[in-house]
């Protein structure tokens, strides 16, 4: 091959492989909602394009949007907790829902709408790797609506042993596959959609458009990490002259210093 393997963990990946291969796309789709796969029908990708506009270092979210038979579903890879997440999810989520009904139609007409969150980090306190949530009465747990969903699946809390019974696992081990004795393993368990992935990921590797998209991405990740990490020095700082014109002792400081860190 020539290259490093890429992983479906970085973003650009991710969207690349499930927009250029339907195929591949429902039947993730089918394994990892649970929906049989000839319910689905009929999937239209609204933002296929795999980095919007052009490369230009910006952070933009590299989520999919689908309209299905299944109704409206949002993917998204997500590898670094946000403080807000929660609430750019449920944002998210309520933009889909209103945008599929225009002016003058009945609620009734609104779309089932379900969020998928692939997670590089733990999100929930509990040993399961996938989280679903929808809108219950508090004491009855009775349902109010079915046309919210909210997925989250973790993959650190996957576990490394391969079981080809449970596709919904495979799935999240092929996202999180990094290395070529990852995708060897998943090869070898003779399950054809996820073979076919693999072999798509190893495209993908050789794609150079691809790579360097890949890069971009990396770069501005390191940019804007290293600009918040300024940001906050700047801040500390800030504080601390703030602190000493305020007559703080030094013990004081040092305590406001490690407890800002």
């Amino acid at each position: 091959m020539g290259y490093k393997v890429l992983s479906a963990k970085n973003d650009v990946v991710f969207k690349a492989l499930f927009v250029k291969n339907k195929k591949i796309l429902k039947a993730f789709l089918s394994d990892i909602l649970e929906i049989p796969l000839e319910k689905i029908t009929d999937i239209k990708i609204t933002n296929s394009e795999i980095i919007p506009d052009k490369v230009d270092g910006k952070l933009s979210r590299l989520d999919i949007n689908l309209i299905t038979s299944e109704g409206n579903i949002n993917i998204e890879m997500q590898m670094v907790r946000e403080d807000d997440y929660s609430e750019r999810i449920l944002f998210y989520w309520a933009k889909m829902y209103v945008s599929g009904i225009d002016k003058g139609e009945v609620y009734k007409n609104l779309n089932k709408t379900i969020s998928i969150s692939v997670l590089g980090f733990k999100m929930f306190d509990c040993p399961k790797y996938h989280s679903e949530f929808q809108v219950l009465e508090k004491d009855r747990h009775e349902l109010f609506s079915d046309k919210m969903s909210l997925h989250f699946f973790e993959l650190p809390k996957i576990s490394d042993k391969l079981d080809t019974g449970d596709r919904k696992q495979l799935w999240l081990q092929l996202i999180n596959a990094d290395t070529e004795e990852d995708f060897a393993m998943l090869r070898e368990t003779n399950v054809p959609i996820i073979q076919e992935s693999v072999n798509k990921i190893y495209e993908l590797s050789n794609d150079e458009q691809i790579r360097e998209y890949v890069r971009q991405r990396e770069k501005a990740r390191l940019d804007w990490n290293s600009d918040m990490y300024n940001a906050e020095l700047r801040g500390i700082e800030k504080m601390i002259a703030g602190m000493r014109a305020a007559g703080f002792t030094e013990e004081q400081i040092e305590s406001a210093r490690k407890a800002a860190k």
